[in-house]
């Protein structure tokens, strides 16, 4: 769905607003990254949940049922006609508390909908934004790829002098062109990658993703991880869900107390010979009650598959809960390993930093080569692209944090 100009203008404002955190990112503006189709998938997942538990709160109301007849019948030269309208109501008014429960009951479903299509929604931007960050990532790929590349070619150079020369054997120059092809058959599988990312992004989002602000994510506490995890509200609300429902389980097997009343209005009219003789009848109401007791005997494997219901539930939360927890301490840990990519990176960064400035003395002096410097040059700047994908990378992992972890779940 095209957006104009001034639209795509301001989506930009407010995402260059929202990105300049993760969490600001995992917020109501970040659906601005998802194409109006998904947002639209979205909104009517919500309806569907809202409608669903309204239907289930207000399922204890029994209608009201309206009701006309028209009969005739015919014995010789007679005809009558006899018509009536009824309304009747059979209302149970006490469950045995089952009412009540519904009720809550209904309200802990669209609970549960509502935190079903918030997941959804966080899987959708985490897949969006980590497409557009593998798409950054990717071109650093592509730009270092080309940098070795031209070391390659520095190299094949260097080595074919040699070989003319005299002074190195074929070998190693067939080496170093074979390296060079490999290289270069890689920058054609990172091309390849680049442009299914990009087809990715696009299937996600309408937005052009060399115009989007990559957001920025830290390390969250675990504390708060824990406290706003998505997944561990769920199935909170989950027991709760279940909780109810095996409370309606057994309301359903113990007394209710039925209100019941119909008003009916007859009346008819009578032909004799083409002939009409109305007959005017009274209206007349009926009322009363009703207390029943089901007598189910399938009635104690309903409650106790309601109560293991229960009981699963309250045991997939600590089981998530541990998940999360560990879920946790695996992304410090891989981030820790990325940190020290990092680190050695810079490291190596530094070292050419020096070794150009020495290569950049010994070519003035002619005891080196131009080829010599421009292959440190480059192996400096590969270094400084690798910084770079690590960071990245991290984000990455951060990310998956961020799409479970969010403030106030109400």
């Amino acid at each position: 769905m095209a957006l104009n100009v001034s639209k795509r203008r301001w989506l930009l404002f407010s995402l260059s607003a929202a990105l300049l955190s993760g969490h600001a990112l995992m917020g109501a503006e970040a659906d601005t990254l998802l194409s109006m189709f998904k947002q639209k998938q979205l909104e009517l997942d919500r309806k569907k949940s809202s409608a669903d538990s309204g239907q289930l709160e207000y399922s204890w109301i029994n209608p009201i049922r309206l009701r006309y007849s028209d009969s005739r019948s015919t014995q010789f030269d007679r005809t009558q006609t006899n018509r009536a309208f009824s309304v009747t109501v059979d209302q149970p008014i006490f469950k045995s508390g089952g009412i009540w429960y519904a009720i809550k009951y209904a309200k802990a479903t669209r609970r549960v909908g509502y935190l079903g299509v918030e997941t959804q929604r966080r899987t959708l931007i985490k897949q969006t934004v980590a497409a557009l960050i593998n798409i950054r990532k990717n071109e650093y790929q592509i730009e270092k790829q080309r940098l070795l590349i031209e070391n390659d070619r520095i190299d094949i150079l260097r080595k074919k002098e040699q070989f003319l020369s005299g002074d190195l054997d074929s070998g190693f120059l067939d080496q170093a062109i074979l390296k060079k092809n490999q290289d270069t058959l890689a920058l054609y599988g990172l091309q390849d990658i680049l442009s299914s990312l990009h087809t990715q992004f696009s299937n996600l989002s309408d937005m052009d993703p060399n115009r989007v602000r990559l957001p920025r994510f830290t390390l969250m506490t675990k504390k708060r991880f824990m406290k706003d995890n998505v997944d561990l509200a769920q199935a909170r609300a989950q027991i709760d869900q279940k909780s109810y429902f095996e409370t309606m389980t057994w309301a359903r097997y113990l007394v209710t107390l039925s209100l019941q009343g119909s008003y009916v209005k007859p009346y008819e009219n009578s032909s004799v010979f083409g002939g009409s003789i109305p007959h005017a009848l009274d209206a007349y109401t009926n009322y009363g009650f009703s207390i029943s007791i089901p007598i189910d005997v399938t009635s104690y494997y309903t409650i106790e598959s309601s109560r293991v219901d229960y009981l699963r539930a309250k045991i997939d939360l600590a089981d998530k809960r541990r998940e999360a927890s560990n879920g946790y301490e695996n992304v410090r840990k891989r981030i820790a390993i990325v940190d020290r990519k990092i680190s050695l990176a810079r490291e190596d960064e530094n070292l050419y930093d020096s070794l150009v400035k020495s290569t950049s003395e010994k070519v003035e002096a002619g005891e080196m080569t131009q080829y010599d410097l421009e292959t440190m040059k480059n192996s400096r700047t590969i270094r400084r692209l690798d910084q770079k994908i690590y960071d990245l990378e991290k984000q990455l992992v951060l990310l998956d944090l961020y799409e479970k972890s969010y403030e106030a779940i109400q």
